[in-house]
């Protein structure tokens, strides 16, 4: 309406009134002077508080674009990703030019269409947002550009006012001073969240296509752009149908603004997009493997850097390290599958209140790398939880005998696979060991045989010649320390009843010795850490240390293999890989062991419940456990033996003396007792067995016959003698079982002559 316009409707309205048109423009005129006065106001506070705002504003230092919560990344042995673990963001970074093309673009389409021409701030929508937020009613839409979303992000500040709108716009205009379009886009894609716990584009690619950046296509660059909407809600995983909806439109934008041809539009549109099956794993769900990673890389942090523990912890959980594991994928998903609840020995408690548990790991022999383990059966629910694996020490029971006893007794040369002791009852002052068999003493046996039925009589026997220093000197040389109180307990030492027990680790680090020629190596569980930038922080090499000869170590594991093809633990035996082991039960059946090797890896294997208690059935579940696992490791693998060292000589022996056989050996009534067997070169025997005579006894009397005895009441019989006689304390104490085939000590009393 034009001022002649008014000035009629002004005049029609005051009709009668004095004053006239002199009197309307006076009034007109002071009407826009109180404007003008009410505008200059207003300029003024908005000028005051912008200058008050600009003046509080702190503009985004270098400092600020650094990334500070980067997701640590672990790979298997191949390199190949393992996990990302992560404190406060789960975040892999990509450069610009390591990403898709039609990423950014994507990104630029659906947020921020003139983020190429603006200066930080889009006026345009600037305008229309706050015009929308005054109007009521009116349509809610972001001004923001990328520039201020990067702002937000990176300053994480999220109060809805007009000052931080304000302070946000300053610093989008300082930051696109400072930085190129490129580098801004660059780290708004790394920063932005886009839903199940990805942060950055790198990511997300990862989480929902199982992808690099680098290699997603312009439907899959469309979805990913769709999700800042509403991240948590509508996303592929949660909402696909929404997230596809959403997807459509940002192509749609696309090809508006020229990004893509007609013809890429179309394909995106009908690309059948796949999703990845599950989710990144965060670090409150890793498993016990990567637990035991983090644990042996915060000490080394420590020990060898001089980092603080706080320190350590944030570097690896925030600070983006790249931490290569020696895990092998091969071996750690056969113990996955194994530890499962469909696994027949975990299925059968199932239903029960009180669940046993179990822990496993495997080791290479020739390193002492850990390629897989398992620190419990049944779901993992928290972070660095207690890994049975590494942490739980429980008595091994006679899976200690072939580390305490025998391998030092061989080391020491004190025995061979052919010395015999008699399995005879003993008493050592007010303790008396039994042997777990229900016929109580077997007599005269080899150490071959004592190590393939666990003999505990003739372990505590070889113990008592090897010495509570050496055997305790012989474990802590495999990594295992024993208490002061178990330095001279045979009940400890010799058969496993130690006092601190010992882990599943520090088993199969000593039995991979013994495998390894006589070479112990420190279980290490990853090779190299390096920072987000590729500066190798920590680097681990095999340090292998020698323990025992190696033809004493070759002879153990030649009589281990017998275990398990004829002794206590052929439950175990593999179906085509030579392996040799030990079973161990402790006393009143709470713990259950197989620890065993092959000539690749070496496994120990524990069963029984975390507040001790019986298990019920004679099965030994971790022998059960360990052939499973170690048949899935072992698949594929080339069949090889153990390597026979230089210096190792056979000869046949009698297994009733352990000397050379002679000529009554092969006549004995329980049939042929020779036998070849191996020898350190120079331990052989040089003697002829003498524990197998002749002997003419009287039929009637079952004595030695005498020259009064009738001829034809005499036979000739092939008997043992005892190197030492065994005389029982007392009519009622237990006889070993191979009593009957010694011959008698006395003459005929019934042919006297008289």
């Amino acid at each position: 309406m034009s001022l002649r316009d008014n000035y009629k409707y002004w005049k029609i309205t005051n009709a009668g009134k004095k004053g006239g048109i002199v009197k309307y423009v006076l009034q007109s005129r002071a009407f826009l002077i109180v404007i003008l006065f009410f505008v200059s106001i207003c300029i003024g506070l908005a000028g005051g508080l912008f200058l008050a705002v600009l003046s509080s504003t702190e503009e985004i230092g270098n400092d600020d674009l650094e990334f500070k919560n980067l997701s640590s990344i672990f790979y298997d042995k191949d390199g190949k990703e393992i996990v990302k673990v992560f404190g406060y963001q789960n975040r892999i970074t990509v450069k610009l030019s390591e990403m898709s093309q039609y990423l950014p673009n994507a990104f630029i389409a659906i947020e921020d269409e003139r983020f190429r021409d603006h200066h930080g701030i889009d006026i345009k929508r600037a305008i229309g947002a706050a015009i929308n937020y005054i109007i009521p009613g009116g349509k809610q839409y972001g001004g923001s550009t990328i520039t201020q979303q990067l702002i937000k992000n990176i300053t994480n500040e999220r109060e809805v006012s007009i000052k931080r709108k304000l302070q946000e716009q300053v610093r989008a205009i300082l930051l696109e001073q400072k930085l190129s379009k490129d580098q801004i886009i660059e780290l708004y894609l790394n920063t932005i969240f886009l839903g199940y716990d990805a942060y950055g584009v790198e990511t997300a690619a990862r989480t929902y296509f199982d992808k690099e950046a680098k290699d997603l296509s312009i439907a899959e660059c469309a979805m990913l752009a769709g999700i800042p909407q509403s991240p948590s809600k509508r996303n592929p995983i949660v909402d696909f149908k929404g997230s596809k909806e959403r997807q459509e439109l940002v192509l749609s934008k696309m090809k508006e603004q020229g990004f893509i041809t007609e013809q890429q539009y179309k394909e995106a549109i009908s690309e059948k997009i796949k999703i990845k099956k599950g989710k990144i794993v965060k670090v409150a769900r890793q498993s016990y493997f990567i637990d035991a990673v983090c644990e042996q890389v915060l000490d080394d942090l420590q020990s060898e850097m001089g980092i603080e523990k706080k320190k350590a912890q944030e570097m690896l959980f925030n600070e983006g390290l790249l931490i290569y594991t020696t895990m092998d994928s091969k071996v750690q998903n056969a113990i996955d599958e194994t530890y499962s609840p469909k696994y027949p020995v975990f299925a059968q408690f199932s239903e029960r209140s009180v669940k046993p548990q179990s822990a496993i790991v495997v080791i290479d022999n020739s390193n002492g790398y850990v390629v897989g383990l398992c620190g419990g059966y049944g779901p993992k629910t928290g972070v660095m939880t207690f890994n049975r694996a590494v942490h739980a020490k429980r008595q091994p029971g006679s899976s200690i005998k072939p580390i305490a006893v025998y391998g030092p007794a061989l080391d020491m040369g004190l025995v061979t696979p052919a010395t015999v002791i008699d399995d005879v009852p003993i008493t050592l002052g007010n303790w008396s060991p039994r042997n777990w068999y229900k016929d109580g003493f077997w007599g005269l046996s080899t150490i071959r045989k004592a190590i393939e039925n666990s003999m505990n009589i003739v372990a505590v026997k070889v113990w008592l010649e090897v010495g509570g220093e050496r055997s305790t000197e012989f474990l802590s040389n495999l990594g295992i320390k024993v208490s002061d109180q178990d330095k001279y307990s045979p009940a400890g030492l010799a058969l496993g009843g130690l006092t601190n027990g010992v882990s599943p680790m520090q088993m199969t680090a000593a039995y991979a010795a013994i495998a390894n020629g006589g070479y112990y190596a420190k279980p290490v569980l990853y090779v190299k850490v390096e920072d987000k930038n590729g500066k190798v922080l920590l680097e681990k090499k095999p340090n292998l240390t020698k323990v025992m000869d190696e033809r004493a170590a070759f002879v153990l594991v030649d009589m281990m293999q017998d275990v398990v093809k004829s002794g206590t633990g052929a439950t175990a035996r593999l179906s085509s890989m030579p392996c040799g082991g030990k079973t161990g039960t402790t006393s009143k059946n709470y713990d259950k062991w197989f620890v065993g090797f092959t000539p690749y890896y070496s496994s120990a294997v524990w069963f029984g419940y975390d507040e001790p208690r019986q298990i019920t059935g004679g099965t030994n579940y971790s022998a059960k456990i360990w052939k499973t696992v170690m048949d899935k490791a072992h698949k594929n693998l080339s069949i090889k033996d153990f390597v026979e060292p230089n210096g190792i000589v056979t000869a046949n022996i009698c297994i009733d003396s352990g000397l050379l056989a002679g000529d009554y050996c092969a006549h004995d009534p329980r049939g042929n007792r020779i036998k070849k067997e191996m020898f350190i070169a120079g331990t052989e025997p040089t003697e002829t067995c003498k524990t197998h005579v002749k002997v003419n006894i009287c039929v009637d009397s079952k004595k030695l016959a005498t020259p009064n005895c009738p001829p034809e009441r005499v036979v000739s019989r092939i008997k043992i003698q005892r190197p030492k006689p065994y005389t029982p304390s007392d009519s009622s104490a237990p006889l070993p079982k191979d009593i009957i085939y010694e011959a008698p000590t006395r003459q005929c009393d019934i042919h006297t002559g008289y």
